[in-house]
């Protein structure tokens, strides 16, 4: 008996906090710097195509099929800049908790407002990570992997707890509303 040392030789290492922010910067100055309206389109274009039951999420795409068109769209393209715009904010205070989490609860909120449930975001996520390793190929590490998945999990669990709250707050109006209703004055 004894230890196997080949097996923790082997064992994939955790990530600092600062290493993996370090990481999803490194990637993220060559999105911004080459690819930053592609992924933003590209993730649309995913999130349709995998999720075609989210389509309906986004009105103007309700009839969008065909990858050109969902390319070519005016709102499609409004849309992922946003999420891009978005994505750059979180990154451009990745090391602010507090301020992240604020940006990404508040979106959230609205988000509630158009049925997204949160696990859709889950969805999102596995299409955020696949469009990156698909555009940036070998920069996209098993490291950076790593790195990109632990923040979209903080970005996902953030914005599911603002369509969590914005949900409770909705369940609060309808039962003032159902109170003042049933006993006018």
């Amino acid at each position: 008996m004894g230890c196997n040392s080949s097996r923790v030789a082997n064992t994939p290492s955790l990530l600092t906090a600062e290493q993996s922010h370090f990481l999803v910067r490194d990637n993220w100055t060559d999105v911004c710097n080459r690819y930053y309206e592609e992924v933003g389109i590209s993730f649309m274009v995913r999130i349709f195509q995998d999720y075609p039951e989210l389509r309906k999420l986004w009105i103007f795409a309700a009839t969008l099929e065909v990858e050109e068109e969902i390319r070519k769209n005016s709102q499609v393209r409004y849309h992922a800049a946003k999420i891009m715009y978005t994505l750059n904010e979180i990154i451009n205070n990745i090391d602010d908790y507090d301020k992240r989490r604020r940006i990404l609860e508040s979106l959230g909120q609205i988000h509630f407002m158009y049925d997204v449930q949160p696990a859709y975001f889950q969805a999102a996520k596995s299409c955020m990570e696949n469009v990156l390793s698909s555009i940036l190929g070998k920069n996209f590490t098993h490291r950076h992997k790593q790195a990109w998945t632990y923040l979209f999990q903080q970005i996902v669990v953030d914005l599911g707890r603002g369509v969590e709250q914005q949900a409770v707050l909705a369940g609060r109006l309808k039962k003032e509303i159902n109170i003042i209703t049933e006993h006018p004055m």
